[in-house]
């Protein structure tokens, strides 16, 4: 009698038992490394320093950070600003085409800013900047560059729209550390 032989299918199959042991074992591995980061994570403290505000008998010199450009508002204002008053208050509105300093200009010789920074005394005046939502990357820079002379820095974020109010009755301005 002949025995009858394996019918051939005419393709080839191969066994991927060895290829899927590989897989499930980098999984595997992937997630006891997971594991154990988190849990050695736990253990860490993180600490996030808090700005401290203070009063100060300095006076304060005012800018304003809007559309990422640097506006002075303690001098040229009225480069810069339409001034008026109303109820006990000093009102600046923008006037609407004016150029301030942008993030490259106020580190350069004969800028305003510069030239402010050089001026100021820091034993008694401090930088204090208003702070608009589209303006955080230049209030930064200049920030950097006024504790690089050791002028303190005070700053408040204002929404985008709203108009600088100066008054006798309103708030001092105040050092952030």
């Amino acid at each position: 009698m002949r025995r009858r032989g394996k019918k051939s299918t005419g393709s080839f199959s191969f066994n991927i038992d060895s290829l899927m042991d590989i897989v499930t074992n980098i999984v595997g591995m992937l997630v006891i490394i997971g594991i154990i980061s988190s849990l050695s994570l736990r253990s860490k403290d993180f600490v996030f320093e808090t700005p401290m505000v203070y009063e100060t008998e300095k006076a304060s010199i005012i800018f304003e950070c809007r559309n990422n450009q640097l506006f002075p508002v303690s001098q040229n204002a009225e480069t810069f600003y339409y001034r008026t008053y109303a109820a006990y208050q000093e009102v600046l509105i923008p006037v609407p085409d004016a150029q301030g300093e942008s993030i490259a200009e106020i580190s350069q010789p004969g800028s305003i800013f510069y030239e402010m920074l050089n001026q100021t005394d820091p034993q008694k005046q401090f930088f204090y900047f208003i702070v608009r939502s589209d303006s955080y990357d230049i209030f930064r820079e200049a920030r950097k560059l006024a504790w690089e002379k050791n002028i303190e820095v005070g700053w408040t974020p204002k929404p985008k729209d709203e108009i600088i109010l100066f008054s006798p009755y309103g708030e001092r301005t105040k050092v952030v550390d």
